[in-house]
């Protein structure tokens, strides 16, 4: 899954909308026409005078005018006693901005981005109600702890550049609770507000999913691993913490960072370990690959737990 294919999909789903809304309106008012003579004749009289007004000249407008006035009071007369009403046979659009087509003026739409950020979360693995955000930063404990304030402040330019970042992948170390996941997530807030494709997973659940891939059909493996290797952004969180699966884990996490690297993808890690202990746990091939210095910058995090002391 990338974004292109989700952009695609979220459109699908407004047409689709569109479609159900027409395709009822326009049931309604056959059977209308097919249960009410009166509806049917007063309908075709509309239908000639709205053809007729579009003719006519501006002397014969005022008359052509009050007759659609008329024939409109009589229709929806009609309706009612059928027990329906203009609206039942008029298209009930979710968005009147744009009728549901996603586009106003050849624009995206609001509702069409609010929908592409809805299926941009759905894969991200992300829940927006429980993600912080950089406002939710304390003044006083970064003005206290200086190293993580210019953590902040590179997480923050991070944002403000992506995707045209100098360095493109960040590593987080540190112990528990100095902050890491706390700004993975600030990062991953923010570019989701500017609509680029976050995947955002806690190692613990990447490498399960990595195990489980193994049971799968090749065409339903591929889906799942493409969104890894396709997002925008791929955020990985607690390296470190997740089971060692024998010929699964190390390989494919170094076949993911490796597949990255090649499609100059970007990729943030936290992670509780240090440079000693990550490279005994993955070995040199990954440890590479995390901590390319072309590509990579590491953020040192340290301090007390910052969620004991809240």
């Amino acid at each position: 899954m990338n974004k292109k294919t989700i952009v695609q999909e979220a459109i699908r789903e407004i047409n689709q909308v569109k479609l159900n809304n027409e395709i009822t309106a326009q049931q309604n008012y056959l059977f209308a026409r097919k249960q009410s003579n009166q509806f049917l004749e007063t309908d075709n009289l509309y239908r000639e005078t709205i053809v007729k007004l579009a003719q006519a000249d501006k002397k014969d407008e005022p008359t052509l005018k009050n007759t659609l006035k008329q024939l409109e009071q009589e229709r929806i007369a009609c309706l009612q006693k059928l027990n329906l009403s203009k609206q039942d046979i008029t298209p009930n659009y979710n968005c009147k901005k744009c009728n549901d087509t996603g586009y106003v003026n050849q624009k995206m739409c609001v509702c069409l981005k609010k929908k592409i950020q809805e299926k941009l979360l759905e894969f991200s693995g992300i829940n927006l109600k429980n993600l912080h955000k950089f406002s939710e930063s304390n003044d006083q404990i970064l003005e206290n702890n200086q190293t993580l304030k210019k953590s902040f402040q590179l997480a923050e330019k991070y944002v403000e550049k992506f995707p045209d970042v100098k360095t493109q992948n960040l590593i987080f170390m540190g112990n528990v609770g100095v902050g890491k996941t706390f700004l993975l997530e600030c990062i991953a807030n923010a570019l989701l507000e500017k609509e680029f494709f976050v995947v955002y997973v806690s190692a613990f659940s990447l490498c399960n999913i990595f195990a489980k891939s193994l049971t799968m059909s090749a065409q339903e493996n591929q889906a799942i691993i493409s969104t890894f290797l396709d997002c925008d952004l791929l955020i990985i969180d607690d390296l470190g913490t997740e089971t060692i699966f024998k010929n699964v884990t190390i390989n494919s996490l170094f076949n993911l960072l490796n597949e990255r690297e090649i499609k100059n993808k970007p990729v943030l890690i936290s992670t509780n370990l240090n440079f000693e202990e990550l490279e005994n746990r993955y070995g040199n091939r990954i440890f590479s690959r995390i901590f390319n210095k072309r590509k990579a910058k590491v953020l040192s995090f340290s301090g007390k737990d910052l969620r004991i002391n809240a």
